[in-house]
Formats: C-alpha cells, structure tokens, sequence
C-alpha cells in the first residue's frame, strides 16, 4: 500500500526576474486566447479552451523579427475536443505531448516536426472526474520506466483548488490516482481560481499559475507559484509542500493559464478573453 505523506518542507528556489511589460501579442482574436503551452521539439505549441466547430483547439508560434507569428494546426482526428485547458510535453520525447479536457480527457498528439502536423494516439480518461471538478493543470514526470501525472483542480475563491496525482501508463491508457490535497494561495485575492495551469520539472517540482477571472472583460492578474516536490522514497511517490507560499512572481494585468519550463526560465502564456492571448518569457536570476 501506497501512504503519501505531508510535511511542511521549506525548499528553496530562486526569485524571477521580469516586468509586467513587454509582453509579445501572439493574437488580438478571443479564439487565439491561450489555455495551454508546451515546446516539442524546440516548436512553441498552444492551446485553446475553444468550444466552437469553427475555432482552432491547437497552434504553433514561432518568431518573426521582433514580432510572433502564429498558425493553427488542424486538430488530428474527426472528434473535436471541448474545452482544452492543458498541454504537457511526454517526458523524453521530442515528438509527443497530452493535451488535457476540463473533464480529464487526455487526447496523446504527436507533432510531425518535418511536415509540421499532428497524429493522433488515441486518449486516456482520468478516472472520477465528475462536476464540479473543473482541471486546468496537466504535468508529467518521467520516474525510471514509469511516469507520475499531476491535474489540478481550479477552485474558485473560498472553494480551495486541488492538487491530484497518480500513475500514468501509456501502454495500457489507464491513470492510477494515488493522493491528492486541498490548494489555496494568497494572491489573487478576488475572483481565484488557485490552480489555472501545472508543471513538474525534471527534479520533482511541482508549480502552478493562478490567476483572478472577473469576466471575459477583466481586470486580469495572476501569479506563480511553487508548490513543492514530489519524491519517490521506499517506492511510493510522496509530496513535500513548500514552507510559508508565496507567489514567485506576480503579473499584475494578464491571466497567465500557461505556462512552460524552459531553460534557465519561463514562458508565460495570457488567455486574457476579449483581449487575446500574449506571451512573455523571463528567467530566474
């Protein structure tokens, strides 16, 4: 049996260097508003909580001078996915990623770099998710020859987020939960979804974007933070809590609902409704 245990460690990490400036418009159209983003390969791909037959779910940005240019990728299979709130790159491929639903449909893309074009894998259905559990977060880890998954639940204000991880096995296209835990964070303090987006790092580090939503409108702000870390010890998968959160940067006009490591850094990625989506990459110090 599987015991997960809790502890209040403090782990240390840098503070990020950036400004609430400069951002890069990747479209001014609500439809290119980005809830997702990953580098495959070296290509900056998003995604889109479109729900509309006519709108794009998945695209690629690259860079243009000092501008970004952006183009949809046809989505790979005859379904369309509703409400696509996550991507996340398969650990130790240069090919493959997971592009999550609201309702935990993982739909397992993989990107043909040469002729710039998605396959399509097959999904695999997080187990119990039923409404009003709402994900927005979708990371992975590679662990030896297994993989641990983590989707966060968004929360809203008073209503904590939610922390869940398991085991995904992409042979069988079957995710084992194992434990979850309850998230709030301090900042946003109105309008707080407490989980908008997830990633773990190849050292067990779990963060996550939260942001404040008033409506399609805005005023928009959000933040990241560092949760924690997950840590295999006597083969079972434990999770450590960072000590004392606080957000590690706050962006005081945009709704960052992605986010992807990069080396020495950040991207952000905006889905600012009305306003489009944005992206901004920063680095730690």
């Amino acid at each position: 049996m599987n015991y997960t245990i809790f502890l209040m460690l403090p782990i240390l990490f840098c503070s990020l260097s950036a400004q609430d400036e400069d951002w890069q418009l990747v479209g001014e159209e609500r439809s290119v508003a980005i809830s997702g983003i990953a580098t495959v390969g070296g290509h900056t791909i998003v995604v889109h909580d479109n729900k509309r037959e006519y709108e794009g779910r998945i695209g690629i940005i690259t860079e243009s001078g000092d501008e970004l240019k952006y183009r949809i990728l046809e989505w790979p299979n005859e379904t369309l996915p509703f409400d696509v709130e996550a991507l996340a790159t398969v650990p130790g491929s240069a090919t493959d990623m997971i592009a999550m639903e609201s309702q935990g449909k993982c739909h397992w893309l993989v990107f043909d770099q040469a002729k710039m074009r998605l396959a399509y894998n097959g999904f695999i259905q997080i187990p119990w998710i039923k409404w009003p559990t709402n994900l927005e977060g979708f990371g992975l880890m590679k662990v030896g020859d297994k993989f641990l998954a983590a989707w966060g639940h968004r929360g809203k204000s008073e209503y904590p987020g939610k922390l869940f991880w398991g085991w995904i096995d992409f042979d069988l296209r079957t995710v084992e939960p194992v434990d979850s835990i309850e998230i709030t964070v301090e900042w946003p303090t109105e309008h707080v979804r407490h989980i908008a987006d997830l990633k773990i790092n190849e050292s067990g580090d779990c963060w996550v974007s939260a942001t404040s939503d008033p409506g399609d409108d805005g005023p928009f702000s959000s933040a990241l933070y560092h949760l924690g870390r997950f840590q295999i010890e006597d083969n079972q998968i434990n999770f450590y809590q960072v000590l004392n959160r606080q957000p590690a940067f706050k962006f005081e006009t945009h709704k960052v609902e992605g986010f992807e490591f990069i080396e020495n850094g950040v991207i952000a990625a905006t889905d600012d409704e009305n306003f489009g989506g944005y992206l901004k990459t920063f680095y730690f110090k």
